[in-house]
């Protein structure tokens, strides 16, 4: 996949999950005793991961085309790792 055609998807989704991790932290907010605590904590878990896949992604586009291949994998797992963990904070959201 070319590097801006990648560009625009990770964009992309990134932008849905702030959006999604908004709406998580309002939720979290509104939990009452242990359940509040603990979302809250995973929320901001999620939030702090985020922070750092952004800040790699960043890093990410300015990669020479020959270094790209391997840039792009790693960034693919470690995105792909993380949705992971945020779909299944997303659902237990809606429980």
């Amino acid at each position: 996949m070319q590097k801006h055609e990648f560009k625009a998807r990770v964009d992309g989704q990134m932008n849905e999950w702030k959006r999604n991790l908004d709406v998580m932290k309002a939720k979290a907010d509104s939990a009452s005793g242990d359940s509040k605590v603990a979302y809250t904590e995973r929320v901001a878990g999620l939030q702090k991961q985020y922070d750092e896949l952004e800040t790699k992604a960043a890093a990410s586009w300015d990669t020479a085309d020959d270094k790209w291949d391997e840039v792009s994998k790693g960034l693919e797992i470690a995105w792909g790792d993380w949705t992971d963990r945020a779909a299944r904070a997303w659902d237990d959201l809606k429980k």
